[in-house]
């Protein structure tokens, strides 16, 4: 006996070493394109494996110690009913007994979610080939190869046999539930792991090497993994379904109790009631029919005999797994003796599909990316069942489930692009006997995502037009899907560019990796973003204009972004015949004008950014004081310009000049070129005299001139007209449009316009462009006359402002004035009544004269003089 006993001793400590290659291989064969990153992890850290190995069975452990809860909670009500006698002992008893066999099986799943892969990695043989060189018998082989499955699980199985006895004892102070219950316990233990090893040794064919090319081991490998995600994604489901179902059977049976062959049937039945009617027996002790206790014994002794023979089904699996490294030889031979080819030649872009395809089958990692973002939100809408189909009955019901709904579509994107964009280090093979076209890989993969988006919003919309018997949600979803569609295009392009841009192409493999958490939050906020502007437009068409037009203006801004993204894409991945003469990047500077309305629409988008992020605060920031609105508002909006100007355009559109560095962007916008300073500083403080002097000189003349020099000292909300209400905050005010319009339209716009264009003629269209911008004030709520006279006026200072800036190589002066005439100016204030008048002075007295006087001052002043 005390050698029996060092015996097994001996075989669990030695089962460490194949335990830990069962992990390391488990690791290896699941993480399928993403091997080489695994193994250079190993590499770094001898201790990678012992460490996670370590933590992986304390998880497991704590899971297996916290779920006992449920049939302890159960029990509780059973003996609070009990004692009420508001239930008869029949509804009790089967209650019970479902609680404890629902806890039974919940078990068993959680046991093969935890024990699946590493089972079926263990069945494949692989961790007994070098056990096999050692001098052992093939019965100690057996030994070592159940203490080597057991010790990978022994923490989760050792708290799975004893957790619930000895938490019930705890808790009740009851001898005989726990007696009753530490076998039917310890039996689940021996019932679930001979399962497990069972279907571990099927797993272990499905992802064999040796089958994996056909197509029926395909199918079976993806029935397989997706089972397995079932159960890992639908265990919280199942729980809240077995806790719903409880609460059913109380109020089903509270008066009617179930008929006693109901019981009879149910206790007859091994697995899982048969032990949970022993274990309730423990609880009614002197009021249990004799019948159904005679029945509960032949069902649990029927579950003793099947217990015993999947262990044994088990033990000669396991003798199976040892021995399969012979198998294999054989079956080796056999396949040399006659192999025939069969080449069937198919496009590269389905080559590319299929490997992607197989790839994700055989890699755990992978398969989440494929799987989880059409089976979740299924889970999801499932669950809240009760809740859509009570609550959402109203089109504004509606609206809001479908906000929420793409809320929720947020996440396939980033699933999806992250799977399908690391497959490129799998199936080399294939890879090799293709043309490496970019193009064609990133065309498979965005039919592939695409594929996925669309059947897992197809489905939702099915299921809910199904749950609310309406169409009109079912309207909203389909014409929703080129809006989403043209947000996973939008991510994976920027993926593409921010990870995988060479010099002149682009890959979809990650070429970039530094800075990969930034890269990632940068995609995510501005998916985040386009999200929100998608949703108010919606909102807005929705309250002014009524569900149909807002349908329809979804639709055309769903089928219009799609096809920016899709111009984009064929941008970025040219056809093979013009791969020669490309070069990443470029087509804005290259077209200029097509870069400085791409500009301007980005200028105005995060112009108006700040009433989306304000929108859901406004009930909060309405109880603020005024100036404390104002300093939010201001500072949202120089973060965002700032964003724009300072990190989008130089570093993302790479604009003005492709040098990435943040010092040559300064330094080519004049931003930190201001030498002379004095010289900047006369140039910028002259041309700000002379508009107003030619403002007050022709206010004088067609109307009435008023000064309010107080008015910046004055607190904001004060009454005088205009922006001068804004009081000394107008200071402030005027830095927006005083440093971040010329940065765009002289800093960067202009010295665009430079490298292709005359000065002269890049003078005047710039003047134009910065005039005709002030159109977005009609969106902000401003009249069209006055607009048309500040568009006029805005034109002829862009083109003073544009020759100051050539002359002074500089942004200080042109910025200074800018600044000077938004904010100072604004306390002269003229009234004209006569409408001709208003029109000489609005093009004549602050467009015309200024502008002329403007340039020829400048060129006086000027530090150095430019040949035009």
């Amino acid at each position: 006996m005390k050698q029996k006993e060092t015996s097994i001793k001996s075989f669990y400590s030695l089962a460490k070493y194949p335990t830990h290659e069962l992990l390391m291989d488990a690791q290896i064969a699941s993480s399928g394109a993403h091997q080489a990153r695994l193994i250079e992890k190993f590499k770094k850290n001898k201790n990678y494996i012992k460490s996670q190995f370590i933590a992986l069975k304390i998880v497991y452990g704590f899971v297996f110690l916290v779920m006992p809860i449920i049939p302890l909670a159960s029990y509780m009500g059973v003996i609070e009913n009990l004692k009420s006698g508001l239930y008869p002992i029949e509804t009790i008893l089967f209650i019970s007994s479902f609680v404890f066999g629902f806890f039974s099986a919940l078990m068993i799943l959680y046991v093969l979610l935890f024990g699946m892969m590493p089972a079926g990695s263990f069945m494949s043989g692989n961790a007994f080939k070098w056990l096999q060189t050692l001098p052992f018998s093939k019965k100690n082989l057996k030994k070592l190869g159940f203490m080597t499955i057991f010790r990978s699980l022994d923490i989760p199985l050792i708290v799975m046999g004893l957790g619930l006895p000895i938490i019930l004892l705890i808790f009740t102070q009851d001898v005989l539930i726990f007696l009753l219950t530490l076998p039917s316990s310890l039996l689940n233990v021996v019932f679930s792991f001979s399962i497990l090893v069972i279907i571990g040794e099927k797993i272990s064919h499905v992802f064999s090497e040796s089958q994996s090319k056909s197509k029926k081991a395909n199918l079976i490998r993806i029935l397989t993994v997706a089972g397995f995600f079932i159960i890992a994604f639908g265990m919280t489901f199942v729980i809240n379904w077995g806790f719903s179902a409880i609460e059913n059977f109380y109020r089903i049976f509270a008066t009617n109790a179930p008929p006693l062959f109901l019981n009879l049937i149910l206790s007859l039945i091994p697995f899982p009631f048969a032990p949970g009617y022993l274990i309730s027996f423990g609880i009614i002790t002197d009021q249990s029919p004799l019948l159904l206790i005679f029945t509960s014994i032949i069902g649990y002794l029927m579950f003793i005999s099947i217990t015993i023979i999947l262990l044994k089904k088990a033990m000669k699996n396991l003798n199976s797994a040892i021995s399969s490294e012979i198998k294999i030889e054989y079956k080796e031979k056999e396949i040399r003796e006659d192999i025939r080819v069969e080449i069937k030649p198919t496009t590269t872009i389905k080559s590319y599909i299929r490997k992607d395809l197989i790839t994700s089958t055989r890699d755990m990692q992978s398969f989440i990316f494929l799987f989880m973002p059409i089976f979740y939100p299924l889970i999801l809408m499932f669950s809240m069942f009760g809740v859509i189909s009570d609550e959402i009955t109203s089109i504004e019901a509606i609206m809001i489930m479908w906000s929420f709904i793409m809320l929720l579509y947020l996440f396939i994107p980033p699933l999806v692009i992250g799977g399908f964009l690391n497959l490129e280090e799998s199936g080399s093979s294939t890879v090799a006997s293709l043309p490496m076209v970019p193009r064609e890989q990133a065309k498979a993969k965005i039919i592939l995502m695409s594929s996925i988006q669309a059947i897992s919003l197809t489905l939702i919309a099915l299921i809910l037009t199904f749950m609310l018997n309406s169409f009109l949600l079912l309207w909203l979803l389909v014409i929703s899907l080129p809006i989403a569609w043209t947000i996973l295009l939008f991510m994976f392009e920027m993926k593409i560019r921010l990870f995988g841009k060479m010099k002149y192409k682009y890959i979809v493999e990650e070429l970039h990796k530094e800075l990969k958490v930034e890269k990632w939050i940068i995609m995510i906020a501005s998916e985040i973003v386009i999200y929100f502007v998608i949703l108010i437009t919606g909102s807005i068409l929705f309250l002014i204009y009524g569900i149909l037009t807002t349908i329809l203006v979804l639709a055309v801004i769903g089928v219009i972004g799609l096809l920016i993204v899709i111009f984009v894409f064929t941008r970025m991945f040219p056809k093979p015949e013009k791969i020669a003469e490309y070069k990443t990047g470029g087509f804005l500077r290259e077209h200029i004008y097509v870069g400085a309305l791409v500009l301007m629409i980005l200028f105005f988008i995060f112009l108006y950014l700040p009433n989306i992020i304000e929108g859901p605060f406004i009930p909060l920031l309405i109880k603020l004081p005024l100036v404390v609105i104002l300093f939010i508002d201001f500072f949202i909006i120089m973060g965002l310009l700032i964003l724009l100007w300072i990190v989008i355009v130089p570093f993302g559109l790479k604009l003005p000049t492709f040098k990435g560095s943040f010092n040559n962007y300064s330094q080519s916008i004049g931003l930190s070129r201001i030498k002379p300073l004095w010289n900047n500083l006369l140039i910028g403080i002259s041309a700000f005299f002379i508009f107003i002097l030619s403002k007050v000189l022709f206010g004088l003349i067609l109307g009435r001139v008023y000064l309010y020099p107080v008015a910046l000292i004055s607190p904001p909300g004060s009454n005088f007209p205009g922006l001068l209400g804004f009081g000394w905050f107008i200071l402030f005010f005027a830095l927006r449009p005083g440093i971040w319009e010329e940065v765009a339209f002289r800093g960067v716009i202009l010295n665009m316009q430079l490298k292709k264009y005359g000065r002269i003629s890049s003078i005047i269209i710039n003047g134009i462009l910065f005039g005709l911008f002030h159109f977005v004030n009609l969106i902000f709520g401003q009249e069209l006359i006055p607009t048309l006279f500040q568009v006029f006026f805005a034109s002829c200072i862009g083109i003073a402002f544009a020759y100051m800036y050539i002359k002074t190589k500089s942004l200080l002066s042109c910025i200074l004035v800018h600044y000077l005439i938004d904010s100072v100016s604004q306390i002269f204030v003229i009234n004209i009544f006569n409408p001709i008048y208003i029109t000489l002075f609005s093009t004549i007295g602050t467009g015309i004269v200024p502008m002329i006087l403007i340039i020829l001052f400048t060129n006086l002043l000027s530090y150095k003089k430019q040949e035009f």
